[in-house]
């Protein structure tokens, strides 16, 4: 069997503890195998399309640009706590991405995965929907279900 490395790795984050600690862990595995990591963000939203936050603020319609604005400004605590944690001599080439889409979220996750070519996607057990009866979110659950690459689950 070939060893097993990951050159690029991303990691679905909310802001819920469950999202953060996968973070924790993506950022661990990309510094051994001296990854790309993407931190992804999904906000499900009533748009035609799909908008990312590396798009330029020209092709963004006004009433979208709202949406993104108040995503950008939620998931910035997050983003920094990441960047915070990545070593000072860190090789991990670390990047950020938000995505408004129409689509569920674990769709919108499946498909930047494939879309990218990520090699691992890293999940929380729950997002900050999750009921605490349920054992694996929906999202997770979907993304192991339809993920083109393996998935690490973090309880």
């Amino acid at each position: 069997m070939d060893e097993i490395g990951f050159s690029k790795i991303m990691v679905a984050i909310d802001g819920s503890e469950q999202s953060l600690d996968a973070a924790s862990y993506a950022i661990s595995l990309a510094e051994v195998y001296r990854s790309e990591l993407i931190a992804l963000y999904v906000v499900s939203a009533l748009t035609q399309d799909d908008y990312d936050s590396d798009m330029q603020v020209e092709k963004i319609p006004e009433s979208v640009k709202k949406i993104m604005d108040e995503a950008k400004g939620e998931s910035d605590s997050w983003f920094s706590r990441m960047r915070s944690e990545l070593s000072t001599e860190s090789s991990v080439n670390f990047h950020t991405k938000i995505i408004l889409s129409p689509m569920k979220v674990s769709a919108s996750i499946v498909n930047y995965a494939e879309n990218t070519s990520v090699d691992l996607v890293v999940v929380g057990t729950r997002g900050r929907s999750g009921f605490k009866r349920l054992l694996l979110g929906s999202v997770a659950s979907d993304i192991i279900t339809y993920a083109h690459c393996p998935v690490l689950v973090v309880k």
